[in-house]
């Protein structure tokens, strides 16, 4: 009788241990990681360089050399004058428009042409901006529309959109040939007196970026914070704050765009995104987190052993739950939890 009960107490123990190994193994363990991403702001922009016109006081008609957008080199023929009203390239009455600059032709003027001296960069107020462009807002569709077709015309020549040095540089082309209405050279048309009839956008100088921010309590952003911005389609770039300023229907932003997306001097409008901030969150795979007695919580591994410490659940992202200590600093990232928290208790020895 004593030695069945001494067995059976053999069994109970031998088998409690390789119950309790089978446990501490379910149970696994892993770091807590963290969940990051960005917090943005989206609204219509302005850009602004520096800008060489050409004015005429009595009326003509303009036969351009160059196209409405294209890229052009200091001292090239960009457009002829005609002042008899004739459309001829060759009359021998038409007068030689070349360009004062590297720059970017534009045959549209849209009344915001405030930069033609380097003084004029300092004079840029928000006020101003304000007043110049009254209550217009750009329609988004002017930058997805350029995109689609760039997106288009790289997929028929075999290349994809990715960032690398030859998508980059043939994109440029594409957006300049874009410019020039599909690579034709834009049709003549008669210019009223006393108007601009043709402008070079300084592709070499400062280009600066205007934004439109939704109300908020603070200011967004301080004088000389670096931004981060991105152009759907166009990829991101950074620039520097000049001014942030409180409006009647929110703030005021201008930067200077300081490295990246050159499309914004071929255009005038945009619909830009700003990075504001980075969140980040700590996070556990999902079924880390268990109920007991009622409350949400994670077994944390301390010294070996289970510790339940309660959290709350705050959202899901990248497949894992993202949650906030209940007790401050009672988990954080780099703890060890038990990812398959199935029974297992308060207190009991993890494996090692």
């Amino acid at each position: 009788m004593v030695m069945i009960l001494a067995g059976l107490v053999f069994f109970a123990g031998g088998f409690y241990s390789v119950a309790i190994y089978a446990l501490r193994y379910i149970a696994k363990t892993e770091m807590i990681a963290s969940v990051s991403w960005d917090i943005t702001i989206s609204g219509p922009a302005w850009s602004f360089q520096r800008e060489y016109l050409t004015y005429t006081d009595t009326a003509c008609v303009i036969i351009p050399i160059a196209g409405e957008g294209e890229r052009v080199s200091k001292g090239l023929e960009i457009a002829r004058l005609n002042f008899e009203g004739g459309s001829s390239l060759n009359e021998p009455t038409n007068r030689r428009v070349y360009s004062q600059v590297a720059g970017i032709v534009s045959f549209n003027p849209d009344g915001l042409e405030l930069i033609n001296e380097k003084k004029d960069y300092g004079e840029l107020t928000i006020s101003n901006l304000e007043s110049k462009i009254g209550k217009e807002d750009p329609a988004h569709k002017d930058n997805s529309d350029i995109s689609s077709m760039i997106q288009e015309k790289l997929k028929n020549e075999g290349l994809m959109a990715d960032d690398s040095d030859e998508t980059r540089d043939r994109e440029k082309d594409i957006f300049w040939w874009l410019g020039s209405k599909n690579g034709e050279k834009a049709e003549p048309k008669a210019a009223a007196a006393d108007t601009v009839v043709v402008k070079v956008r300084d592709n070499l100088s400062d280009c600066y970026v205007y934004m439109r921010l939704p109300e908020s309590k603070e200011a967004p952003f301080a004088q000389s914070d670096i931004i981060h911005i991105n152009l759907d389609g166009f990829g991101d770039g950074k620039g520097s704050v000049v001014r942030c300023e409180k409006t009647p229907e929110g703030w005021g932003l201008l930067f200077k765009l300081d490295q990246g997306l050159e499309v914004l001097r071929y255009s005038r409008r945009h619909y830009l995104r700003l990075m504001i901030d980075t969140e980040e969150k700590i996070a556990v795979p999902p079924g880390t987190v268990v109920m007991k007695n009622g409350d949400l919580g994670v077994y944390k591994s301390e010294k070996g052993r289970t510790r339940w410490k309660p959290v709350n659940v705050v959202g899901e992202r990248d497949g894992l739950q993202i949650i906030e200590s209940v007790e401050p600093g009672a988990v954080s990232k780099g703890d060890l939890v038990a990812t398959r928290p199935w029974l297992i208790w308060d207190g009991m020895r993890l494996r090692d």
